[in-house]
């Protein structure tokens, strides 16, 4: 057995560690930081300055790391939210475990030693030596490790997945280097080469793969309820659905009215016309496109000022006198993608001091999208009028091959479930009545007939769907059935309606004036044009026949004269039964989350930027004085024994050589060629490996090394040379 042989796996070739921070700097777009990196890291294969770390000196080094790892995941989870910091606290991992790397590289060890990661481990071990124990210790090479995580790190950024090719490339040049180099042997066979190399490639490509899926998975919302970055074309109602409905208790939102005004029941974010299923959907036949129904409001109204858009093309003086009559409110709320739905009143007509949004844009429905927003939401919503600024007015659409459509008087597909709306519709006589009066009709037809329940029975009878199980059998259901029902309903009796979903206004929060949206606050409800008149217009159109232009002209319905109105006919108890009072758990979550929000706004203001920045300078300048003074002490100069002029120092006498006379009168004389150490372990196995190991560590340490051992390892060393001659006495009385 040879005891020098080291206790560690062996670490990269020259050049690899460098290689692959270039290739995380140029995919992140971090060239200068990986740059200054990779000189630090390769940089001790030239120079010869060398640092004596012992144990507390790499615990240092990993508590610089660990403080670099908290300081980043709190910057992170201060400016973003959801699985976006998540990404970003990964992006950082190469230059978090800087400090450890660099402290292994330009350590005198070859290797870190293990107890460095665990406060248990290392008291543990002082604590035995202390008792004058003899306690190996095993170290690891962080060579490999760093290397993997440097690779990860390159993977789940945004930047690499713009270049998944060139990142794939890269991986397999770099895994192949690392392979060719941990196994350099002689004898070299092609066939075993070539299928290393495929399996390489192959793993990178599903590696690379992989993470691309895993990071877009994180990015629609599997992780940290988060959201993807469009707004969603479906909506995946609970109809039809087993079991209890639960909702999230996170703070969604924060609404903030002026003083002595009350905020409006009612904020919707999104709004559906199509009806499939259980599903809604938002379509729109003159664009199938689902990106083409939004449109930039810069390009409605004209842009007054900074941060401020207008639905209408009026000038907009936030003191001008008009604007004392108005409804206004302030949003505020965490962005988790890049087109966030806003949760709006009816009629907005002025987002005022939302300078940190790119643009905001609404679809027919009245979907309002906060585009490129920043971390944190907040401005003013000035409200009017007329809420046909946001909705448009109803209309008959034509369809490919002029087929006429009007979307929102449209009826579910499924035949059963038409005839089932058809038949309570006609049961109610809502045809010959008025607009208010079909409200009317509907809502005391569910306040005497129905209750609300988060608890969902269904009997699944054949040729029954959900919605007609709730509208004939069980007649209990949540606000979905409610508001697919009233939607639907109105539909049949000629009502233009959408399903609509949002947030109920009702939690006051501890500031004053000041309302909390969350995710047990999501309603849904119906959106129903009221007193509006149908008329018929005539216009041209362009068609194509075999691929010839030709001009018809068609006669298209549309409403007018009418008002967008709320018709909420879920009964009243939801608010009482899906909204307790938050528990302890809860408000600290909202501290925490409000905090948050309300530093990012302060960081994001010009006037704080700049001394936001100061103090990380400051800070940053003091952690790498106080390194630069505690690495002063302990640097000494490697040595080279191929290219040294000067020769190794004369081996000098111990403890351990002055006591070989007296270990060969008892044992033997050693024979010629074998080491001190292989004689001594023939003749005294019961001597223990480790503590061999140990001792010809120390051995060879003060007799070749430039340098003395330290305080503590001279008492180890000579507490070991005390063992071994008991060892030997014992084997004389024997």
């Amino acid at each position: 057995m040879n005891l020098s042989a080291p206790n560690h796996f062996p670490g990269p070739p020259r050049l690899l560690l460098g290689l692959t921070l270039m290739t995380w700097g140029y995919l992140t777009n971090h060239a200068l930081l990986a740059l200054g990196a990779a000189l630090l890291v390769e940089g001790c294969h030239w120079l010869n300055w060398r640092w004596r770390f012992d144990g507390r000196g790499y615990s240092r080094a990993w508590i610089l790391s660990l403080t670099a790892l908290a300081g980043t995941v709190g910057f992170h989870s201060l400016n973003l939210s959801g699985p976006t910091a998540l990404l970003a606290f990964i992006e950082w991992l190469p230059l978090i475990f800087l400090p450890l790397i660099l402290a292994q590289q330009y350590g005198e060890a070859p290797a870190v030693p293990t107890s460095v990661f665990s406060v248990v481990a290392r008291q543990r071990l002082k604590r035995e030596r202390k008792l004058g124990k003899v306690v190996p210790e095993s170290r690891i090479h962080l060579g490999y490790p760093y290397f993997a995580i440097t690779l990860l790190a390159t993977a789940f950024t945004a930047a690499g997945f713009q270049h998944q090719w060139q990142y794939f490339t890269i991986m397999v040049l770099l895994a192949g280097l690392a392979f060719y180099y941990a196994n350099r042997s002689k004898q070299r066979r092609l066939i075993p080469w070539f299928v290393m190399a495929l399996l390489i490639s192959l793993s990178s490509m599903a590696s690379s793969r992989g993470v691309v899926e895993l990071y877009h998975w994180v990015k629609r919302g599997g992780f940290l309820s988060s959201q993807g970055s469009e707004p969603p074309i479906e909506q995946n109602t609970a109809i039809g659905k087993l079991g209890e409905l639960k909702l999230s208790r996170r703070l969604e939102w924060r609404v903030s009215v002026p003083e002595g005004q009350q905020p409006p029941p009612r904020l919707m974010t999104l709004a559906y016309n199509n009806y499939r299923s259980g599903k809604w959907q938002s379509f729109d036949p003159d664009f199938r496109d689902y990106d083409r129904s939004f449109e930039d409001l810069l390009t409605i109204a004209d842009e007054k000022d900074t941060g401020e858009f207008a639905f209408t093309t009026e000038g907009f003086q936030i003191n001008d006198e008009r604007e004392s009559s108005r409804f206004r409110l302030r949003l505020r709320g965490a962005v988790s993608s890049n087109r966030k739905p806003l949760p709006c009143p009816p009629a907005p007509e002025l987002f005022a001091e939302a300078t940190e949004i790119d643009s905001i844009e609404q679809s027919q429905l009245g979907t309002l999208l906060a585009v490129n927003a920043s971390n944190v939401i907040d401005m003013e919503i000035w409200t009017g009028p007329d809420s046909s600024l946001r909705e448009a007015h109803p209309t008959q659409l034509i369809r490919a091959g002029q087929l006429m459509e009007t979307t929102s008087l449209k009826l579910p597909q499924d035949p059963n479930e038409a005839r089932e709306i058809l038949s309570l519709s006609l049961k109610l006589k809502l045809n010959e009545l008025s607009d208010e009066q079909k409200i009317a009709a509907l809502q005391s037809y569910f306040q005497k007939n129905f209750r609300y329940t988060t608890h969902l029975r269904i009997q699944n009878r054949a040729n029954k769907t959900a919605l007609s199980e709730f509208l004939t059998d069980t007649r209990e259901g949540h606000c979905e059935y409610f508001a697919t029902a009233t939607t639907l309903l109105l539909r049949a009796a000629g009502v233009p309606s959408h399903y609509a979903v949002g947030f109920a206004v009702q939690e006051p929060s501890t500031r004053a004036n000041e309302y909390n949206l969350r995710g047990t606050h999501a309603h849904a409800w119906c959106r129903a044009y009221l007193g509006g008149k149908k008329t018929q217009i005539e216009e041209e159109q362009i068609i194509y026949i075999k691929g010839e232009e030709k001009r018809i002209t068609v006669n298209r319905d549309v409403w007018t004269g009418g008002q967008w109105t709320d018709v909420d006919l879920t009964p009243a108890t939801w608010l009482t039964l899906d909204s307790p009072q938050p528990n302890l758990k809860e408000r600290v979550a909202d501290t925490f989350q409000r905090f948050r929000e309300d530093f990012q706004l302060w960081r994001a203001s010009e006037s704080n930027r700049g001394w936001v920045n100061l103090v990380l300078v400051i800070i940053a300048v003091a952690l790498l004085a106080f390194v630069v003074w505690r690495l002063s002490g302990s640097r000494v100069r490697k040595e080279d024994v191929a290219t040294s002029k000067h020769r190794l120092p004369e081996a000098e006498p111990n403890a351990l050589t002055k006591l070989v006379p007296e270990m060969e009168s008892l044992l033997g004389t050693r024979p010629a060629g074998l080491t001190l150490a292989h004689w001594l372990q023939g003749n005294l196995p019961e001597f223990p490996t480790q503590s061999y190991r140990r001792l010809f560590d120390l051995h060879d340490y003060q007799r070749f090394s430039y340098h003395p051992l330290k305080a503590v390892e001279d008492e180890e060393f000579e507490s070991l040379v005390q063992s071994l001659a008991q060892a030997c006495a014992q084997r004389k009385d024997r």
